[in-house]
């Protein structure tokens, strides 16, 4: 009998449904699938996604739109390897494997609402498929051997015993540097480099934007709707909008909309731009910008000689109010009069189009994935190394990070599965 060996380095998202995968498809009884995991446990990254309630995917999903959903790679390659295992495939295979989900504008959950079910789901089948499961490992080396194959040279976290394993193939599926601490989750792209593969230097994504200015704690806490405009003054076509829910904080701006932008204010400032972004906090005012502007004249015209608290109440929240008159020279109890009518009309401006120049993104520790890694030409449809048959690289290690709402998980489940299956 011809027994061959899979290991798989990473016990993430991607890593476990690769040994699913590959398990399903093992070639007879005397095939093994074994997942190396340098943390004490494996999928600890699974159970803090969605708040604790792991967003797996989104029924949303169009072909038409992987473009919109997905950053790094091609769009042709993306669709033809979500074509081969999409959202729809990820349902049927977690009710096959005994998860019931639901759903809420396409956003996809377990039924428990809890991550934790997604983790046991996924671990309950490597146990019945038969994957062995070893934690505490802190791979050293990746070798290709003379022949075919790789050996695995690691040590254990814990005690330093040093190990060595033989794989007939490896897919490697260690993550990023997302959500770790600082120096953590950079082995990947180390190894990829050591097998000849290049790496594109990863950047924080699907995180926070700190911003210059003295007034962010002022405005600390406030949540509102808000339209957020991103661009690269030095690029005339680099500018991108999202809307949504807003976070203001002490050091600048969060929230979803902000998350779907930072890939881009990363890998501007890695670049040395400059980057800024304009702020709409009335992004649902029903009119255009010529009707805003009656109608800030008009509130201006019938509040003469009361107060800017009266003038500008219940606008948007009141800290939003009490930075913008700041900013302009005014204060909550000032006259509306024509000696402040100016500086009047520069709030109600700068209720439209509040803008400030991006200073940085959060770190890798507080980002949710990352922008870069190692390039889909470098790997085929299956995810096979183009430079070593039998290597294969899965999940956020490759250069694809896509939007917030269950798009990364999907790209973990869909890379995990062609790189077990392959």
């Amino acid at each position: 009998m011809n027994r061959r060996k899979t290991g798989i380095i990473g016990g993430g998202a991607s890593g476990l449904m690769a040994a699913v995968s590959a398990a399903q498809g093992k070639g007879g009884p005397g095939d093994e699938v074994v997942i190396l995991e340098k943390k004490e446990r494996i999928g600890k990254k699974i159970l803090v996604t969605g708040n604790g309630r792991c967003n797996l995917t989104n029924l949303s999903f169009s072909m038409d739109k992987i473009g919109e959903y997905y950053h790094g790679a091609p769009a042709g390659r993306l669709r033809s390897m979500f074509a081969r295992f999409s959202p729809e495939d990820t349902l049927r295979l977690f009710e096959k494997m005994g998860m019931l989900t639901t759903s809420r504008d396409g956003y996809v959950y377990p039924l428990s609402g809890q991550a934790s079910t997604v983790l046991d789901t996924l671990r309950f089948e490597l146990e019945r498929l038969g994957v062995s499961v070893l934690t505490d490992c802190q791979i050293r080396e990746l070798l290709p051997r003379r022949g075919g194959g790789f050996l695995v040279r690691m040590q254990s976290v814990q005690n330093a015993r040093e190990e060595e394993l033989a794989f007939d193939r490896l897919i490697v599926a260690c993550g990023s540097p997302a959500g770790q601490k600082a120096g953590e989750g950079m082995d990947g792209y180390a190894f990829a480099k050591s097998l000849g593969h290049s790496v594109i230097r990863p950047q924080p994504a699907l995180t926070a934007l700190r911003c210059e200015g003295d007034f962010w704690k002022g405005l600390a806490g406030v949540r509102c709707a808000a339209s957020v405009r991103l661009s690269v003054p030095q690029e005339a076509r680099a500018a991108w909008t999202e809307e949504g829910e807003l976070q203001l904080t002490d050091y600048g701006i969060s929230g979803i909309p902000v998350f779907q932008l930072s890939r881009h204010a990363s890998l501007a400032l890695a670049k040395g731009k400059r980057v800024q972004a304009r702020i709409d906090f009335l992004p649902s005012f029903p009119g255009k910008q010529e009707e805003y502007e009656k109608m800030a004249e008009r509130r201006i015209t019938v509040c003469r000689g009361r107060s800017m608290e009266v003038l500008f109440c219940g606008l948007v929240n009141k800290k939003i109010i009490l930075t913008l008159l700041k900013k302009n020279g005014l204060k909550l109890q000032d006259a509306v009069d024509e000696g402040s009518r100016e500086a009047v009309r520069r709030v109600f401006g700068d209720l439209r189009a509040f803008s400030v120049r991006v200073r940085s993104a959060n770190p890798f520790g507080s980002a949710q994935v990352c922008a870069g890694g190692v390039p889909l030409e470098e790997v085929t449809d299956r995810l096979e190394s183009v430079r070593h048959p039998g290597l294969y690289f899965a999940g956020e290690l490759l250069d694809v990070d896509g939007r917030c709402g269950g798009y990364n998980l999907q790209w973990a489940w869909t890379s995990g599965f062609l790189a077990g299956k392959g």
